[in-house]
């Protein structure tokens, strides 16, 4: 059905331009624009309440139980076959940052799906924690804030607390 394609092509529009708003506002933020960020930060919400929609109108959304089982089979998905193509490309292409960003991104990929399939196997029962996120490449640390990214590098003042 041309609808459901539709649906999928929608909400993948709605769902970069929230992240575009998110990174326009985090620049506007640092070139000292308050309220310009202010703005994008909105404009960023409503697209995300856009997607959402989008996303609950194509029937992909399910209980938590079928959301962890489709989060682990897509983070796998990215890791054996997503990143490694996008790799070897920007290799080709002499692309050595896009390279490494992806290789990142795959790498962080991997402990998603560690703390992911622990969610789903202990579902009901699953223990209070922190996480903290690297936003330099994306790792996430449950438990306390640690010393440096397990993947990056990072130092700990580049991990934010996630409510």
């Amino acid at each position: 059905m041309k609808t459901d394609d539709n649906l999928k092509k929608n909400f993948s529009a709605e769902a970069m331009a929230s992240i575009r708003y998110s990174a326009y506002a985090e620049i506007a933020e640092k070139d000292g624009y308050r309220q310009i960020a202010k703005l994008f930060r909105t404009m960023s919400e409503v697209e995300k309440v856009h997607a959402i929609n989008t996303l609950k109108i194509s029937g992909e959304i399910g209980n938590t139980s079928e959301n962890l089982t489709s989060a682990i089979d897509s983070k796998t998905y990215e890791f054996t076959q997503w990143y490694p193509t996008l790799i070897e490309q920007a290799d080709l292409d002499a692309r050595p940052i896009a390279s490494t960003t992806f290789q990142g991104a795959a790498d962080t990929s991997k402990t998603h799906v560690v703390l992911l399939t622990e969610a789903l196997e202990n579902i009901g029962r699953n223990k209070e924690t922190d996480y903290w996120v690297c936003n330099v490449c994306g790792y996430v640390n449950p438990g306390d804030m640690p010393v440096s990214c397990k993947i990056c590098g990072a130092s700990r003042e580049k991990f934010v607390q996630i409510d």
